[in-house]
């Protein structure tokens, strides 16, 4: 639970360990206090964080493929 909403669910194993999913229905950037009531009560923090990419990275990407690309081209016809 968090904030009073179902996140997860799951059973515990014959040892008594779980994992579980944990999805929020919206997105809310910021720290999120998570409960686990399974006859003790088990409370975890989740950060929610929202990131943003500029797409330099791809670009380059495309450059270091075009000259590879050539260096095998020339590489191949010599």
């Amino acid at each position: 639970m968090s904030k009073g909403e179902r996140v997860g669910g799951t059973i515990a194993d014959a040892r008594g360990q779980f994992t579980a999913a944990v999805q929020f229905s919206r997105f809310e950037a910021g720290r999120h206090w998570v409960t686990a009531n399974c006859g003790v009560v088990l409370t975890a923090a989740v950060d929610q964080l929202l990131t943003s990419s500029t797409g330099g990275q791809s670009s380059s990407l495309i450059i270091l493929v075009f000259f590879v690309l050539a260096g095998v081209s020339v590489l191949r016809f010599r």
